[in-house]
């Protein structure tokens, strides 16, 4: 295979690496100083990558919002396996939401304007509620879906992003007990 045949494939791999590591500091940044905060030569200094990169692959700051949310807001995780399983596997992803960039964090450090306010207010809607309405079923599955999502948000945000010291200390097992019993009743309500 001659280089020239190659060279649009180590490209692709470049810009696919740099598309991954503009999203990831985005991410990470959004979580951490706000997305009205942070501008796109923080986010572009972060990635190591020139500013227009953001531009190339994602169209603006806020396309980068979307982008960065639409990865992070995925119900998947939580609603493959064994529903009877449901609440305590929904728990386990909640207590490992400090561990990586938190969707709440960066949604909640956002609302402060308006057109990003309501972007996640449309990808929450989207890509959480709906989808977990839809593989609940049943009775009631919008409200129930509705339900999860503000104890689910209320746990994240006493436990991440306004630490409440029960939360964080030995104390936790019995709150996670109790929200996944919560968690797997509002599963199984019909």
């Amino acid at each position: 295979m001659s280089k020239d045949a190659e060279t649009p494939v180590a490209r692709y791999r470049d810009a696919a690496r740099t598309r991954e590591s503009i999203l990831r500091a985005g991410q990470k940044l959004f979580a951490e100083q706000g997305y009205p905060t942070t501008g796109i030569r923080d986010v572009a200094a972060a990635a190591s990558v020139n500013s227009a990169l953001i531009q190339r692959y994602f169209g603006s700051k806020e396309g980068l919002l979307r982008a960065t949310l639409e990865d992070l807001l995925k119900v998947d995780a939580i609603t493959a396996g064994d529903r009877t399983q449901f609440g305590k596997r929904a728990v386990s992803i909640l207590l490992a939401a400090g561990a990586v960039p938190n969707p709440v964090a960066i949604m909640a450090l956002a609302m402060s304007d308006a057109s990003a306010r309501k972007l996640c207010i449309d990808l929450l809607h989207h890509n959480v509620i709906i989808p977990m309405s839809e593989w609940l079923g049943g009775n009631d599955a919008l409200a129930r879906a509705a339900r999860l999502n503000t104890i689910w948000t209320g746990f994240i945000t006493a436990r991440y992003l306004l630490p409440v010291e029960p939360l964080n200390d030995d104390r936790i097992a019995s709150t996670r007990q109790w929200l996944e019993r919560v968690t797997q009743a509002i599963a199984d309500e019909n």
